[in-house]
């Protein structure tokens, strides 16, 4: 969505049709045939009035079916600052509750580097290292390695499109 730029993050949120990562639905269904009992969550900072929009938008590209945890905003009350707010702690929050759900489980954690995924990601990492098992940061803005510091380098990666990951998928 482009969060860091607020201008582009609007229309992009707002305005423009939704666009898949190239070969990101690829990575998805192979997870799902490679993994046994292979679950998926989206979590995401943008307000539950888009969860319409975002379900049709996977269904129609094929993604397998998921769970979606948006953040709930009212337009009549103070929830509606929350569409503003830092995404950091809203995110560790609902990933915190689906690790909790599921203990037995291991995670791969797959976000951009656009906003706060891989501050969110390390973080989730360094209190749950036996639930978290790889990190995948779709790099959209040049990050450097530094943003995942306290993460051994052998758990995450930065990559481009989905093809990058094939590999990855053991």
């Amino acid at each position: 969505t482009n969060y860091l730029n607020k201008k582009e993050f609007y229309k992009n949120t707002f305005i423009r049709d939704f666009k898949a990562v190239p070969g990101m639905k690829d990575v998805f269904l192979k997870c799902r045939s490679q993994y046994d009992n292979c679950a998926f969550h989206f979590v995401s900072a943008s307000p539950y009035q888009l969860f319409e929009e975002l379900s049709s938008f996977f269904e129609a590209e094929g993604f397998p079916l998921a769970t979606y945890h948006l953040k709930r905003i009212r337009v009549k009350d103070k929830t509606l600052l929350q569409l503003f707010a830092d995404p950091f702690e809203y995110k560790i929050g609902q990933i915190e509750r689906i690790l909790h759900k599921y203990p037995q489980r291991k995670f791969i954690l797959i976000g951009d580097s656009g906003e706060k995924d891989p501050e969110v990601y390390v973080e989730l990492c360094k209190r749950y290292p036996e639930q978290i098992e790889k990190i995948w940061i779709r790099n959209v803005n040049g990050a450097d390695a530094s943003r995942m510091d306290g993460v051994d380098e052998a758990k995450w990666r930065y990559f481009s499109t989905g093809s990058d990951l094939m590999k990855e998928i053991k």
